[in-house]
């Protein structure tokens, strides 16, 4: 299918998430952990990215990989989740952009090499990823983000 049209599926499918919830779980103060905050704010940034862009020039992405990142995505809520539908819809949309549009991690990065995922001479690196690939229906597969080896973990 083309991107576009791909887009325009995305946006249906986000368009009833109660998106000011997680934008205010960025400056909410009952929320303490600043990794979900960084994640609150990523997220909520993507989904505004999501209703301003346009594509341009269009391209094609494979409806095989879209299906099976949808699965592999149901797989993961359904198996560590307790089946969150709200929060499995909404991953799901939101990451199929990232990776399929956007070409943007799956998770917060920013241009610090300390962070776990950052940006690099245009670049994305993840020091987890290397854990993760292997694991039964990975998301990491799907990921933009090199790997940094082992070594990247220390």
């Amino acid at each position: 299918m083309k991107a576009s049209k791909l887009l325009k599926i995305i946006r249906t499918e986000l368009k009833d998430y109660p998106i000011e919830y997680l934008k205010n779980k960025v400056t909410d103060e009952r929320y303490k952990d600043p990794l979900v905050k960084k994640l609150a704010k990523y997220n909520s940034e993507a989904y505004d990215e999501i209703y301003s862009i346009e594509i341009k020039d269009d391209f094609n992405v494979k409806d095989s990989a879209v299906n099976k990142m949808k699965g592999d995505i149901n797989y993961y809520f359904d198996t560590f989740a307790g089946g969150d539908v709200e929060n499995r819809e909404f991953t799901k949309y939101l990451s199929l952009y990232l990776v399929f549009i956007a070409k943007k991690p799956l998770h917060p990065f920013s241009d610090d090499r300390n962070d776990e995922v950052y940006e690099f001479d245009g670049a994305y690196y993840c020091k987890g990823r290397i854990r993760y690939i292997n694991d039964k229906r990975s998301l990491c597969r799907y990921c933009v983000c090199k790997d940094l080896g082992y070594a990247g973990m220390f």
